[in-house]
C-alpha cells in the first residue's frame, strides 16, 4: 500500500506541475500585456515600464515561471503598480491589481462559501444518487425502477440555472417555504448557515445525483451476477446482509472514483450555482476575474480548481485501493 501511495503522490505532483505551467503560459505569454491590464487605461509609458519591471515581466518567461513556483513553496515579494513592495507568503498565487490584495487572500475570503456549498451538495449527491440507484437495481423492472429512471432523465436533462431560478421563484418568492438563499458563517449558528444554503444544496445535488443514480444502478446490477454474491446467498445469508456486505462493496469502486472527481470540481468552485444564487464563492470570483481581465486571480483560481480535482481523485483512488486489493497490484 505504501508503494501505491507514493506512486499516486508522484503522479499527482506531476499533473499539478504540468497544469501550473500550462496556466502560467496561457495567461502570461498571451499577446495581451498583463502589465498594461494591471496599470489601467490611464497609464503612461514610464509608469507602464515601472509596472512591467515590478511584475518581473521584463525577464525571460522561464525565469518568471520559476519565480512563480518558488513563490508557491517559499513565498516572494511583489511590487504594486506604484512600486511598493508587497510581501506574499507561501503559497503565493500572485497579487491582484484589480482587488488590491494577494490572490490567496481573495480566495481565502471566499473559500468558506464554496466549501459549505460543495460539502452540502456532495452529501445530497451521495445519499440521493447512490440510494436511488441501489433501490432501482434491487427493484429492477418494477414501478420503483421506472420512477427512479424518470428521475434520472429529468435530472440529467435540466440545467442548473433554469432549475435554480424556477425553484427560487416557487419556494422563496411565491410560497415563502424556504428563506432567500445566502451565506451566513457557521459561527452565526448551524441553523442560519444551513437555511441559506438549503436550496442551492438541493438544486446542485439533484442535478448531479442523476449521474450517480444511473451509475449505481448499472454497477449494482452487474455485481448482483458476480459469483461471490451468488455464493453468499447460497450459504444462507439474508438478502439484506448480502447486499450490504457484498453487493454494495463490489459496486463501490467506480462510484468512489466519480465522487472524488465530482468533489474536486465542486470544491474548485461551482460558478454557475454561485452566480444563480448570488453566493460570493471561489467560482464567482473566477468569473469576475475573467470579466475584469484580472490575470493573477484567474491563474490562482485555475490552480485551486486543478489542485482540488487532483487531490480528491487521488484520495478516491486510495479508497478504491483499500476496497479492492487488486488495484494496488496493477
Amino acid at each position: 500500500m505504501t508503494g501505491y501511495i507514493l506512486r499516486r503522490a508522484l503522479q499527482a505532483a506531476a499533473v499539478l506541475l504540468a497544469i501550473s505551467a500550462a496556466a502560467f503560459g496561457l495567461f502570461y505569454a498571451m499577446p495581451s500585456d498583463p502589465a498594461l491590464i494591471a496599470c489601467g487605461p490611464k497609464c503612461d509609458t514610464a509608469r507602464l515600464e515601472a509596472v512591467r519591471h515590478g511584475m518581473g515581466l521584463d525577464r525571460p518567461l522561464a525565469d518568471q515561471y520559476l519565480d512563480y513556483l518558488r513563490g508557491l513553496v517559499a513565498g516572494r515579494t511583489i511590487s504594486d503598480v506604484d512600486g511598493t513592495p508587497i510581501p506574499c507568503s507561501a503559497p503565493c498565487l500572485g497579487y491582484s491589481y484589480t482587488l488590491h490584495q494577494p490572490v490567496l487572500d481573495a480566495i481565502g475570503d471566499r473559500l468558506p462559501v464554496t466549501l459549505s456549498l460543495a460539502g452540502g451538495a456532495l452529501a445530497v449527491i451521495a445519499v440521493l444518487g447512490t440510494g436511488a440507484g441501489f433501490a432501482a437495481a434491487l427493484r429492477r423492472g418494477k414501478a420503483t425502477d421506472r420512477l427512479l429512471s424518470g428521475f434520472t432523465l429529468v435530472g440529467a436533462s435540466v440545467q442548473i440555472y433554469f432549475l435554480g431560478y424556477a425553484l427560487q421563484y416557487l419556494l422563496v418568492y411565491a410560497t415563502g417555504l424556504l428563506p432567500l438563499p445566502g451565506y451566513a458563517p457557521l459561527s452565526d449558528g448551524p441553523g442560519a448557515w444551513a437555511a441559506g444554503l438549503l436550496l442551492p444544496w438541493l438544486v446542485l445535488g439533484f442535478v448531479n445525483a442523476a449521474v450517480f443514480t444511473r451509475l449505481t444502478r448499472s454497477q449494482t446490477l452487474e455485481t448482483l451476477h458476480e459469483g461471490y454474491v451468488r455464493t453468499a446467498r447460497g450459504k444462507g445469508l439474508t438478502a439484506r446482509r448480502t447486499h450490504l456486505g457484498y453487493t454494495a462493496r463490489g459496486a463501490a469502486a467506480p462510484l468512489v472514483q466519480l465522487l472524488g472527481l465530482e468533489a474536486g470540481a465542486l470544491f474548485g468552485g461551482a460558478f454557475i450555482t454561485e452566480t444563480v444564487f448570488g453566493l460570493g464563492g471561489v467560482g464567482k470570483l473566477a468569473v469576475d476575474s475573467v470579466v475584469q481581465n484580472d490575470l493573477p486571480t484567474v491563474v490562482g483560481t485555475v490552480l485551486l480548481a486543478a489542485f482540488s480535482v487532483v487531490l480528491f481523485v487521488a484520495l478516491a483512488d486510495l479508497v478504491v485501493a483499500w476496497l479492492d486489493p487488486r488495484v494496488r497490484l496493477a
